[in-house]
């Protein structure tokens, strides 16, 4: 199921910003650093408030070129566990010729 822009906040924290725009969390930040660096040129656009970074909806539309749609978190696959082998113990060498206690 995916929702449409309209129930998204009007300022999104950039991790949720990655999450729209489907790139990893450090890509985004990456991103919102070469914005600063490039003076607005090019980057994830953002905006300080305090020490924290928000992405304005509105900028994430425009650089998107339309209304943002988000996949519903619930409906995603399930990882799979991956299954270990059972530990073996290794047998203990004799030291010195003494005998190992059990």
């Amino acid at each position: 199921m995916r929702r449409d822009g309209s129930t998204l906040p009007d300022f999104l924290t950039v991790e949720e910003a990655a999450q729209v725009l489907r790139i990893g969390r450090g890509a985004a930040y990456t991103l919102a650093r070469q914005l600063r660096q490039t003076g607005g040129q090019e980057g994830l656009p953002v905006i300080t408030l305090g020490k924290t970074l928000r992405v304005p909806r509105a900028a994430l539309e425009k650089l998107c070129g339309g209304p943002l749609a988000v996949a519903d978190r619930q409906q995603e696959p399930e990882t799979v566990p991956v299954q270990h082998r059972p530990r073996t113990r290794r047998p203990r060498l004799q030291q010195d010729g003494l005998p190992l206690k059990p």
